[in-house]
This record gives structure tokens, sequence and C-alpha cells, in this order.
């Protein structure tokens, strides 16, 4: 006995419309660029010549830049290696020494959050007014000072 086919895995017919829409797109010309996109890709490219090498891409960069990035990634990789791998220790003595050097600062803001709620309400608010004024004037100060450090072309 022969077994029967399965209708899901024959292969599809021919389509005829499908063989015409290849054959006539095939025998196209390829389309041609706008006469202005050639100028525009030039200029591109030129602007990306006269870039600083670390603003560039990694493959463009000095050969000693790409050696102490792959150094510095490759001591990350090692030190992650190594916490989760038995190096938990050390990571836990480290941080232990951290806990205590910030053991001050962290008394410091328990008593300001202490403190805060028994201020009268104006004085919380110009104290707000001041953090988000100085907030803005850094703000601006860096904008400034980017737009002043690096120009754009």
């Amino acid at each position: 006995m022969t077994p029967r086919p399965d209708p899901d895995r024959l292969p599809p017919e021919p389509d005829p419309l499908a063989a015409w829409t290849h054959a006539t797109l095939r025998s196209l010309p390829p389309p041609a660029a706008p006469a202005a996109l050639a100028g525009r890709v030039l200029a591109e490219l030129a602007r990306r010549e006269t870039l600083p090498w670390w603003r560039r891409e990694v493959a463009c960069w000095p050969r000693s830049a790409r050696l102490g990035f792959v150094l510095a990634a490759g001591a990350g990789g090692v030190l992650s290696a190594a916490t989760f791998h038995g190096g938990t220790e050390r990571l836990a003595a480290a941080l232990a020494r951290l806990t205590d050097a910030l053991a001050p600062l962290a008394t410091l803001g328990q008593t300001v959050l202490r403190a805060v709620p028994e201020l009268p309400a104006a004085w919380l608010q110009g104290l707000g007014f001041a953090f988000c004024t100085s907030l803005a004037a850094l703000l601006a100060l860096v904008l400034t000072l980017a737009r002043l450090l690096a120009p754009r072309a």
C-alpha cells in the first residue's frame, strides 16, 4: 500500500502571476539616485573625517585607545567573573569598608530627614525654589559650555 502524500508537504504549484511579476521587476533598470544625494553623501563623509577620534567608530580609534578599551573591558569582565566565582568574600569586605566610611554621612542624612518635617512650610518652599533655580542655572551652564567647546558643524 502506498502512503498518501500530505498536502502540507507538497511543493507549492508555480504561480504564473508571481513568475510574471518577478520577471518584469528583474527586467527593470536599477533606480537612479537623486542628483543632490551624491553631494550630501560626500559632505557627510567629509564631516565624519573631521570628527575627533573618540567620536568616531571604535574601529577608527588609535590602536592604543582600542587596546586600553579592550583592557578595561577585560578587567571589568574578570572582576565580574571573580565576584560570581568565589570572590564574594573580598567584595563583601570592600563593601563593609565602604559602609563604615559612609556611616557618618548616613547619620547626617537621618538627622536631616528627621528635621525636615519640623521646618515651616515657607522655608520648605524657599528651599525647593532655591534647589530648582540652582539646578536650572547648572543646566544652562553645562549646555553653554557644551555649545562653546563642541560646536556643531
